[in-house]
């Protein structure tokens, strides 16, 4: 897979000769087409790149393709581990970090991982077989009946949307609950920053809960420090939007553009910057080594979206705030999205639960009152009784 900037699709896929794959080009190209972003034209070109090497693994032209060979591809994504970096680590992947309570990236392909990569499939040869071309029927079984309406076409938005059953191959996805960082895990997260930049970096995300995606696109006139506010670009949508933000992360910001030439402060120019000369813009991957750095000093395993969930969590429990507007500044289209966020912290629940087992150390070293001695039988009859036939026992 080759990257082509400023062309489109932007990426090219090539054969064992160099010549480009004229099927998955026709398709991310009518992909790109469709207002597609670059990072998801990325994701699809990657997963076709995928099944081609099965495909020419197995020397199985792309449109002579049947269900076996999806099912095959599937069990071979269950069982193939992905390539990991040479560089030696001591980390176990899938293992828990002790800090953190987190799981690390397993060394296989996720579950999620999987059936994307079946999405791709089905709409790749539904888009030839919408042009006429490719095998006579879509290899990949689709999720729901050809017959039946769009699912949850008429779904009540108050209610829970309903379990249906797996179409073929999908495979089960665990929940995911979102994982606020503790505010004392982010003072140390703050005492292992070195520079002013990635302390402003921080607090912004910690403070208006935006998408790594979305800060890091930012420019100087969409920063705003009178009205203590930031605008970003939605990543759905597209659209621009102000988020309000914490004073703290203003004054870092001006104290990391005191340490940068003039030129770099002017409005249309990128807020965030790379430290030494030649001065680049910043991008998604080198903000996220930043915080790899970060972990690696603390040996955690925080992502850059745990600070969102920080930031949601923080508003959620706030009295002061409403539901929906914790909603409107993460830019959820539903506010069932942003009620996951009303589950209890789990540093808050485990807290509960031990000042719970206190009070039952202590109930259990108090002396239990004595108890006055009565028949087998006694608690069949009234206690009044009892105590005019036998006198006052208490």
């Amino acid at each position: 897979m080759i990257e082509r900037p400023g062309e489109v699709p932007g990426w090219e896929l090539q054969d064992a000769v160099e010549e480009p794959v004229a099927p998955v080009q026709q398709f991310l190209s009518d992909f790109a087409a469709r207002d597609s972003s670059p990072s998801s034209v990325r994701s699809y070109a990657m997963a076709l790149l995928r099944w081609s090497r099965m495909l020419w693994t197995w020397n199985v032209a792309w449109d002579q393709a049947t269900s076996n060979e999806v099912r095959d591809y599937v069990l071979w994504l269950r069982q193939a581990r992905k390539h990991r970096p040479t560089e030696p680590t001591t980390l176990v992947p899938g293992s828990v970090n002790t800090k953190t309570g987190k799981r690390y990236p397993g060394d296989g392909y996720a579950p999620r991982t999987i059936n994307h990569n079946l999405a791709v499939l089905y709409e790749f040869y539904a888009f030839h077989l919408n042009e006429g071309r490719g095998p006579v029927r879509n290899p990949v079984p689709e999720r729901r009946d050809r017959n039946a309406e769009r699912f949850a076409a008429h779904h009540n938005p108050l209610q829970a949307f309903p379990q249906v059953r797996r179409g073929a191959y999908r495979q089960k996805e665990p929940k995911r609950t979102p994982r606020s960082i503790p505010d004392a895990a982010v003072d140390d997260l703050f005492a292992g920053l070195n520079s002013h930049r990635d302390r402003a970096m921080i607090a912004f995300y910690l403070s208006s809960g935006a998408r790594p995606s979305e800060l890091i696109t930012m420019t100087n006139e969409m920063v705003d420090p009178g009205n203590q506010a930031i605008a970003v670009i939605r990543k759905g949508s597209r659209s621009l939007q102000w988020l309000p933000a914490s004073p703290d992360a203003f004054v870092w910001l001006r104290l990391a553009q005191a340490q940068m030439p003039e030129e770099l402060a002017e409005p249309r120019a990128m807020t965030w910057w790379t430290l030494r000369r030649p001065y680049r813009p910043m991008n998604y991957f080198a903000v996220r080594r930043v915080f790899q750095r970060v972990n690696q000093v603390g040996g955690t395993n925080w992502t850059l979206h745990d600070l969102r969930h920080t930031a949601a969590t923080r508003m959620v429990t706030d009295p002061s705030m409403s539901l929906t507007d914790v909603q409107t500044i993460l830019g959820h289209a539903w506010v069932t999205s942003t009620q996951i966020y009303t589950q209890p912290r789990q540093e808050e629940v485990f807290a509960h639960a031990q000042a719970h087992f206190k009070r039952l150390r202590e109930k259990e070293s108090d002396p239990a009152p004595p108890v006055a001695h009565l028949p087998a039988t006694a608690s069949r009859y009234n206690p009044d009784d009892l105590n005019e036939l036998f006198g006052d026992l208490r």
